[in-house]
């Protein structure tokens, strides 16, 4: 991608974020963000369909690029969720708004895609030996405690407890 197009996406991706930490997502017009930008709607729309596409997009770009984060580290579950959470973290500020606006469900089902996709895809697990339902319950477990860490406990427990802890709680699961 051509470096004006990126910082072009940057710069709207940017001012979405800055609107969304100042309104709900059913408020921001595609009108405000371009204003505020300062480019015009056609720029806009060169790059999105419309604010949902960028929101979904937005999404899953940070989805993708945890997993890029974390995609060297599939064989020790305790460093790839050590990684995920200190990404989950490093981006809370992006993340935060994304939790409290529309983008919730579409972030819950990208990130529930994602460790489905990690479960099925390490080495960490036998897939012949863990069930079906066993894989469900990692990954609602899994979700769970990513949820519980950014919306109720704030961050407060370092990544590296929490990956330990979940990691114990994952293989009393496969047991």
């Amino acid at each position: 991608m051509e470096r004006r197009k990126r910082r072009t996406q940057k710069l709207i991706i940017d001012t979405f974020f800055k609107l969304l930490n100042e309104k709900s997502f059913d408020k921001i017009t595609v009108n405000q963000l371009t204003k505020l930008a300062d480019i015009n709607r056609g720029t806009f729309y060169l790059h999105y369909q419309d604010k949902y596409e960028l929101l979904e997009g937005t999404i899953k770009d940070y989805i993708n690029h945890m997993n890029q984060y974390c995609l060297h580290n599939k064989e020790e579950i305790s460093s790839a969720l050590t990684l995920a959470f200190n990404y989950l973290k490093d981006n809370y500020k992006f993340i935060e708004p994304l939790l409290r606006n529309e983008g919730y469900q579409l972030f819950q089902n990208e990130l529930k895609s994602s460790i489905s996709s990690f479960i099925e895809t390490s080495d960490l697990f036998d897939l012949h030996v863990v069930s079906i339902l066993k894989k469900k319950a990692i990954t609602s477990t899994i979700l769970g405690v990513i949820e519980w860490w950014l919306l109720e406990d704030e961050l407060n427990a370092s990544p590296s407890d929490i990956a330990a802890e979940l990691k114990d709680i994952v293989f009393l699961i496969i047991r």
